[in-house]
């Protein structure tokens, strides 16, 4: 049951992706996307936490403040970049960009943690640089400013999984991730605000992918994966959602019509083994607090 659940957590973020572009052709601007998201996604977070008996409002101040920041701040910053990104470059390269966030978790806790770097985590980096290399390589772009924000994505990601380390240690999962989406649900209707983009969907469409976004890639993997942690793992949850990039890159050919060279493909494959090496050699095991994506 546990990796059932992990499983369809996976397949449910890896359709984020892919229901961004389908948002974006339906008219959807990006501050209105992100801010109808995470509107109605914390929204449902506050329900499924107050079933839980997780109320956020019984956390200590100042953590609650800080969790509302790390979301309103940190957590926006990277699904900014990323849905940025999107706009520009097909969904498959992005999401493989985008996993290198764990190779960059090493790096980070060498740097300002002092963790210890082995030879596995040297075999991933190398693996996840060379695959990244790859990638950016076979591709043709003129809009590098769309390659820097799918860059600096998982740049940002690693920041937040470092705070959200320490700062959901001692915190129930649910409650605090509901704290987070309402940090980055106001941050975004006041971007959206700003921009004269803060506006209801057009029509029955976009209403349905508006309503997707926030509850398929959202509450559903967000919940289906705390549920099945317990169960079997962080080792064994983190190498299963490793199936979440595989998702979108099935999704993107198939639906969208996303084309990966062969250069780019070996790229992918490089990456995607990075994350296994890191995750099975348990160089560093993902917690609740990397679910939010």
């Amino acid at each position: 049951m546990g990796t059932a659940m992990v499983l369809v957590s996976a397949t449910a973020f890896g359709t984020l992706s892919i229901l961004a572009k389908v948002a974006y052709s339906a008219g959807f601007e990006v501050y209105q996307l992100l801010a109808f998201r995470f509107v109605v996604a914390s929204l449902g977070m506050w329900g499924i936490a107050l079933a839980l008996r997780q109320n956020p409002l019984r956390l200590p101040r100042r953590r609650l403040l800080q969790l509302f920041a790390l979301g309103a701040a940190v957590y926006t910053a990277q699904s900014l970049t990323y849905f940025l990104a999107l706009q520009a470059l097909p969904a498959s390269l992005c999401i493989l960009i985008v996993y290198i966030y764990p190779s960059l978790v090493v790096i980070a806790g060498w740097l300002f943690l002092r963790r210890s770097i082995t030879r596995w985590h040297g075999i991933a980096l190398m693996s996840s640089f060379l695959g990244v290399a790859l990638l950016l390589g076979g591709a043709r772009f003129t809009l590098a400013w769309a390659l820097i924000l799918a860059i600096a994505a998982p740049m940002i990601y690693t920041t937040y999984i470092l705070l959200g380390e320490r700062l959901m240690a001692s915190v129930p999962a649910v409650g605090a991730s509901a704290v987070i989406f309402t940090g980055a649900a106001l941050a975004f209707c006041a971007l959206g605000a700003f921009s004269h983009q803060l506006v209801l969907p057009r029509g029955a469409s976009g209403w349905a992918v508006g309503i997707g976004i926030a509850v398929v890639p959202t509450m559903i993997a967000i919940s289906f994966f705390m549920a099945g942690l317990p169960r079997i793992g962080a080792n064994r949850a983190s190498l299963l959602s490793t199936w979440e990039p595989v998702v979108t890159v099935l999704l993107a050919v198939i639906l969208l019509g996303d084309r990966l060279s062969l250069v780019q493909a070996v790229g992918g494959l490089l990456v995607l083994l990075a994350v296994v090496v890191v995750q099975a050699a348990h160089l560093w095991r993902p917690g609740p607090q990397v679910v939010l994506k």
